[in-house]
């Protein structure tokens, strides 16, 4: 799926071919496509070559739940018409998708609508156990268990920066960076973990150079290469080709690989915060995809945290299947009846339960990694001061629009800048993301 925010809602919502010569268009009816359970939503097809409605081929347009069954299969012929128009709708709270494909020398394009998402409900329940789990597996990774090593290369007068090594369960260890700047502080602190992939090979020293104490951590038990992108992508796809790690034991909740990821990130957030440096007020963790997840899952679960911003999480709504909907990634579901159970532990939107601080959130209403429906079954368990940033033209992507947002607000929230919630967005700039949900207060 091409990850760039077009310039206008229609081109948008066009996912087309990079050099396809025929356009294909999905345009809903109305700028922020919200509707109640119930109502029609109607979208508008239409395909153009160098600008004119083409008069020849055909083509399908599928309208489904994300993951789901399909509502609606319309053939096209362009013979008979250019647009066309579709509708379709939910009886319950939720997400369709609207995928127009099929047509020689196009792309597809998609859309998508939302039936009163602010009352999805999340597929897993809260395990009778499930904050004794957490609590269990941070009580044995108490003690000397971090270890730093500084690194020369990336630190300077102003910022002392280090190699990051967690001990956790079973032997095994878990990786990332610490940049700390020069003093005694006061210091704000920010802790990132990276979307799936090979991860960061390097400290986030940029936050050090605005005196913010700085821990970004990888999700994988070996350490990357240092400073080399090349050698760490290359260990990765050694990795990646004997063990995919998102999935990697996912039907032992005591042996599933992100039970030390979690485990290590909250043992190493805590070992900063003990840190004399750290001002004691702001500790914001912030992360897009697989770090949007594990940011929820910090806030839930770390009482030092502050602040969370979590673009398109993942690892939201593992019980989805439940309900006719798609889980978002890793989908642990897909491994089995005994994965589904576990998932239970390790689904952001249980942790989101507990959260007490600000948090910003993003879902694309075409994000087939992370469909909305996740999001927004995660965001709904979150009672502290909260913003839904919703995106109806983006899929699985970080964009500018969003950061435009959420950059000044995460500033806010570290103390670096004026304490003001982002401000909710007008209709007529709904191609940017949508009117926030709510305002949080600046604490």
């Amino acid at each position: 799926m091409k990850k760039t925010l077009l310039g206008s809602l229609a081109a948008a919502l066009s996912a087309c071919a990079l050099f396809a010569a025929t356009e294909i268009t999905v345009t809903p009816d109305r700028e922020m496509p919200l509707y109640p359970c119930g109502a029609s939503a109607v979208f508008t097809v239409s395909v153009k070559d160098a600008g004119k409605l083409v008069t020849g081929g055909s083509f399908n347009i599928k309208m489904g739940v994300f993951g789901g069954q399909d509502i609606s299969v319309t053939p096209v012929d362009l013979a008979k018409g250019n647009p066309v128009t579709v509708s379709g709708t939910l009886k319950e709270p939720g997400f369709i998708l609207v995928t127009a494909s099929g047509l020689s020398g196009a792309g597809a394009a998609q859309a998508g609508a939302g039936f009163e998402p602010e009352k999805i409900q999340l597929g897993n329940p809260l395990p009778d156990d499930f904050m004794k789990f957490w609590e269990d597996g941070r009580a044995a990774l108490a003690g000397d268990t971090v270890h730093l090593e500084k690194l020369d290369a990336y630190s300077t007068e102003a910022h002392t920066a280090y190699a990051v090594t967690v001990d956790v369960l079973h032997g095994e260890k878990l990786y990332g960076f610490l940049a700390v700047p020069a003093g005694a502080g006061p210091f704000p602190a920010y802790v990132q973990v990276p979307g799936a992939g090979p991860g960061q090979n390097a400290p986030l020293t940029e936050w050090a150079k605005k005196k913010v104490i700085a821990l970004n951590m990888n999700v994988h038990k070996y350490p990357v290469v240092t400073g080399d992108a090349k050698k760490t992508k290359q260990l990765y796809d050694d990795y990646a080709a004997k063990i995919r790690y998102p999935l990697d034991q996912a039907d032992n909740r005591d042996k599933y690989h992100f039970r030390n990821v979690i485990l290590g990130v909250d043992r190493m957030v805590n070992a900063v915060a003990a840190m004399p440096q750290w001002d004691r007020k702001h500790f914001v963790t912030d992360g897009s995809s697989q770090g949007g997840g594990m940011a929820l899952v910090l806030a839930g679960l770390n009482k030092y945290i502050t602040a969370a911003a979590a673009n398109v999480p993942a690892s939201c709504d593992h019980g989805g299947k439940t309900f006719n909907r798609q889980p978002g990634w890793p989908n642990l579901a897909s491994k089995g009846e005994a994965a589904v159970k576990v998932s239970a532990y390790f689904d952001a939107g249980n942790f989101a339960r507990s959260i007490t601080c600000p948090v910003f959130i993003s879902a694309g209403f075409i994000d087939t990694t992370c469909p909305p429906s996740s999001v927004y079954a995660a965001y709904n368990q979150i009672k502290s001061q909260k913003v839904m940033f919703n995106m109806p033209t983006v899929g699985h992507a970080t964009v500018k629009p969003y950061t435009d947002r959420k950059n000044p607000w995460v500033d806010s929230q570290l103390g670096l800048g004026q304490a003001l919630p982002p401000p909710p967005l007008s209709a007529k700039r709904a191609e940017a993301g949508a009117d926030a949900a709510a305002r949080p207060r600046a604490r």
